[in-house]
């Protein structure tokens, strides 16, 4: 699997665009998705992208993009926040893999930007995830529109310009013009992913 030839950048955006039409539409072709995948795939693996979202249960890109097994290489935090275990993985994926495209993908109603915005008293480890979502929140404060989707919009515009920006590895890639890192939203009730 990992000698397989990548898509352009631009080409694994499509597939994934194409697969959002098809869950909208409830017309899913769930590629990739049997027993001789699953046993190829013992052999290594080559995705053709790369997707940070949030946790949220509501949020499973494989489903949303109606791809299969080893076609994305997902990585999932609660905000789809960054820290240095989640862009190292991110690393992997584009430097040892050759995943062309890294998709950050933010949602609608989600419940760990709504708790920063809101000013919630984040117990525990949760609290953690705060001060990489209160700088998108202040940002947005005044826009007109729901503030927790403002915010969620703008911490995946931030998300991924911290990608691009990334040394050594990231903006080297992008600059070489071998990875695409782009940000995009999810609308819960529409099943719409549209980019940033």
């Amino acid at each position: 699997m990992t000698d397989s030839i990548m898509p352009s950048p631009d080409l694994a955006l499509q597939q994934l665009l194409d697969g959002n039409k098809r869950f909208v539409s409830t017309s899913l072709t769930h590629p990739n998705q049997d027993g001789d995948r699953r046993i190829a795939l013992g052999n290594g693996q080559a995705p053709f992208a790369a997707v940070l979202a949030c946790a949220d249960s509501r949020v499973p890109p494989e489903v949303l993009f109606d791809q299969g097994l080893g076609d994305l290489f997902v990585v999932r935090v609660a905000g789809n926040i960054l820290n240095d275990q989640i862009l190292g993985s991110l690393e992997y994926t584009a430097l040892h893999l050759n995943t062309p495209l890294i998709v950050v993908l933010g949602h609608t109603s989600c419940g760990a930007i709504g708790a920063v915005a809101q000013g919630a008293e984040l117990e525990g480890h949760i609290a953690s995830l705060a001060p990489a979502i209160q700088p998108a929140v202040d940002k947005v404060r005044d826009m007109e529109g729901d503030l927790t989707d403002n915010a969620a919009k703008e911490v995946a515009r931030m998300t991924a310009e911290e990608l691009i920006n990334s040394e050594p590895i990231m903006a080297k890639l992008v600059k070489e013009g071998k990875l695409k890192i782009v940000p995009a939203f999810y609308e819960l009730e529409s099943g719409e992913i549209t980019m940033l």
